[in-house]
């Protein structure tokens, strides 16, 4: 594939696996910068690629996984303003190229060469990681680790969600999925003042269910063992009276959402954050007439960004606490399965 001179995790076959490999460390144009990645985290979506769904079949192959890092700089391009050696750095994933004709005009957000870390160009699963000028680059405060750095990302994604729902202090809110994206969305309901917080997860969450209490989940309903909807009408005045006013799918799973459309009162939201696995099947008669409404929420603003990064400087969100396994680039085969399975809520990769 490339020269050695790095590590890096790899997807190299259109099949299931990943493959730790020795590469060429990038070379820098004067308008990139060079990244020696100091915290790479794994997403959901790199699982998925690890474990072949489908959906990715337009990544070009091979390619270097991970899009969640932070890392510092140690090359800057002649032409790379804002940015110097030494600094302590996470960008948005969706990175203009800089060399396009809308980007030499300033038209970076119109870029037709958009570089995608991880699925249309290699990312930052690997020592080092080039960076091009045009990306939204995000210095890191004194107080906020590399670690929480690298989890910008999904943090960003959760408090797109949240920002969505119109959440008002003292809604009754349940949250399905207590993963990653789920347990940073938990942290915001309760940081932004939600009456109730609902997890909601599986037989194989029990790990996730103890970071959910620590940061103060109101109830926890293993849907192995009880039905949500009929705990939800026992808590909020019965079928047809009560409900939730806002439920936040993030589990990816198409049978939630039926489930979560029936946990809602009258008028209240379904905020689907999960990328799902299929069709989804509902009856949408009952939510016509309960003007329920059913949110698909992708994504983030550079200004989402900001204010996630003030919440972790601030104390307010803490995304390091998620971190349940730390390890090598070359132990990506064991952290890709325990993120699998489920018993990991966030792995690090060191490189």
């Amino acid at each position: 594939m490339r020269n050695k001179g790095m590590k890096a995790i790899v997807k190299t076959r259109r099949e299931p696996g990943i493959e730790v490999l020795d590469v060429q460390v990038p070379h820098v144009s004067e308008t990139e910068i060079l990244v020696r990645v100091v915290s790479g985290s794994l997403c959901g979506s790199d699982v998925h690629i690890y474990e072949w769904s489908a959906g990715y079949e337009f990544m070009p192959l091979p390619l270097i996984l991970g899009h969640e890092f932070s890392g510092e700089v140690v090359k800057v391009g002649a032409n790379v303003e804002g940015v110097a050696e030494g600094d302590r750095i996470s960008a948005m994933p969706f990175m203009p190229c800089g060399v396009c004709t809308r980007c030499r005009v300033g038209r970076g957000d119109a870029c037709t060469q958009r570089l995608v870390p991880g699925l249309r160009s290699d990312g930052f699963l690997a020592e080092y990681a080039r960076v091009p000028a045009g990306a939204n680059i995000f210095t890191l405060p004194d107080n906020v680790s590399y670690e929480s750095g690298s989890m910008l990302e999904p943090l960003a994604v959760a408090l797109n969600a949240v920002d969505i729902s119109n959440l008002k202090m003292g809604y009754r809110t349940a949250v399905l999925g207590p993963g990653p994206i789920g347990l940073l969305t938990l942290q915001l309901l309760k940081a932004g003042g939600a009456g109730l917080v609902m997890v909601v997860g599986t037989g194989s969450d029990a790990r996730r269910y103890k970071l959910a209490e620590e940061y103060g989940a109101d109830l926890i309903v293993n849907v192995d063992k009880e039905d949500p909807v009929s705990r939800v009408q026992e808590i909020t005045g019965g079928e047809g009276e009560g409900g939730l006013d806002l439920v936040f799918e993030a589990t990816g799973n198409p049978k939630s959402v039926s489930q979560a459309l029936a946990m809602v009162r009258p008028g209240g939201a379904v905020l689907l954050i999960g990328i799902h696995s299929g069709l989804a099947e509902f009856d949408p008669t009952p939510m016509v007439r309960g003007r329920e409404s059913l949110i698909g929420v992708y994504g983030y603003e550079a200004e989402t960004w900001h204010r996630a990064l003030r919440l972790i400087s601030s104390g307010l969100v803490n995304p390091e606490s998620m971190i349940t396994h730390r390890m090598p680039l070359e132990r990506a085969q064991e952290g890709f399965e325990l993120a699998r399975k489920k018993e990991a809520a966030k792995v690090i990769f060191t490189p």
